[in-house]
């Protein structure tokens, strides 16, 4: 019996999304196929590799022994891959970076810029996706690098080569002609102002969800949920138009070249939302890789966020929203 690195990929997807469905859009496959492979891979090995109970797929301890074999080789044949390319002048490398789109327009060209001058024939092909899609896409090794929000991070992701892009301060965003610089006390608002009670949320993650719904119970009172949307560009675009408030990341509001949406950003005592870069241990020290890190850290180091006006007044006493 010979398995193959085939099997071995879709074994090890499996075992790692503990869901058919989950690995096939990991790995670009249909899932029939996938559970043809599996059903092969047990006759030809002889022993049950998953059980089967309630919808959830586990493993036996058959199965729990390849799954760290497994790890271990197709760690060594990627890093095998990557590092033979530095020897082959006819291969034309690509970096597969995944991010949010919000973080890919501000951070992704001053990075490239960098990146370039060292490595001019390298082709980044960056896709924008969700902090838990860029997650499954990085243990599918179909991404080298995702930046992502350090809390949007479980702590059984750690295992990835970590390196801090940017610190970036959730601010209040508000109307253009709404200023809070005179508001003490939010029970004491009149009819224009009263838009703070309307709010926009933002849909990814329960736990950042929470987060801002509890910071303004705490500060504001009771709100009105003026929408949800999964789109930073959709939430400011609503708040431009005078439609209600939102809280989110300062960086989110910039469209790009120093271009910033035409609203109020005030201060507020959320923590910081961090950046990271996650990288598969294999490539965090191959090149070009290693370099395209590093890239990403000096980029953020460099970017200007748009101006954040100082904490209202009725902020000012509010204990940390988080």
């Amino acid at each position: 019996m010979a398995m193959t690195i085939h099997q071995m990929r879709i074994f090890w997807a499996v075992s790692q999304a503990q869901s058919y469905t989950k690995a096939s859009k990991m790995l670009g496959l249909a899932q029939p196929s996938l559970s043809q492979q599996i059903s092969k891979l047990e006759d030809e090995l002889g022993s049950k590799l998953f059980e089967r109970n309630a919808g959830k797929i586990n493993l036996t301890e058959a199965g729990q022994f390849l799954y760290s074999k497994t790890e271990t080789i197709l760690a060594n044949i990627e890093e095998t891959e990557e590092g033979l390319k530095e020897f082959s002048e006819n291969t034309r490398g690509v970096i597969k970076i995944g991010m949010l789109s919000s973080v890919a327009r501000n951070i992704l060209p001053p990075s490239v810029k960098i990146f370039s001058r060292i490595y001019p024939n390298i082709e980044i092909n960056v896709m924008e996706v969700a902090p838990a899609e860029a997650i499954d896409l990085l243990y599918a090794r179909q991404l080298n690098v995702a930046v992502v929000a350090a809390d949007s991070v479980a702590a059984s992701n750690l295992s990835f080569f970590t390196r801090e892009v940017l610190s970036d301060p959730y601010v209040l965003a508000t109307p253009k002609d709404l200023t809070l610089d005179s508001i003490k006390d939010t029970n004491e608002l009149d009819d224009k102002e009263n838009i703070l009670k309307s709010t926009i949320l933002f849909e990814f993650g329960t736990q950042h969800k929470k987060r801002i719904q509890d910071w303004f119970e705490k500060n504001i009172g009771e709100v009105k949920v003026l929408a949800n949307t999964r789109s930073y560009e959709v939430a400011l675009s609503m708040v431009e138009a005078g439609l209600g408030v939102i809280i989110l990341p300062a960086l989110t509001a910039v469209v790009g070249a120093g271009r910033v949406y035409d609203v109020n950003l005030y201060e507020t005592k959320i923590m910081n939302r961090r950046l990271v870069s996650l990288t598969p241990n294999q490539f965090a020290n191959i090149e070009p890789t290693k370099t395209f890190i590093s890239s990403l850290s000096e980029a953020g180091k460099k970017l200007i966020l748009p101006e954040i006006k100082n904490i209202p007044p009725f902020l000012k006493n509010s204990k940390d929203g988080n």
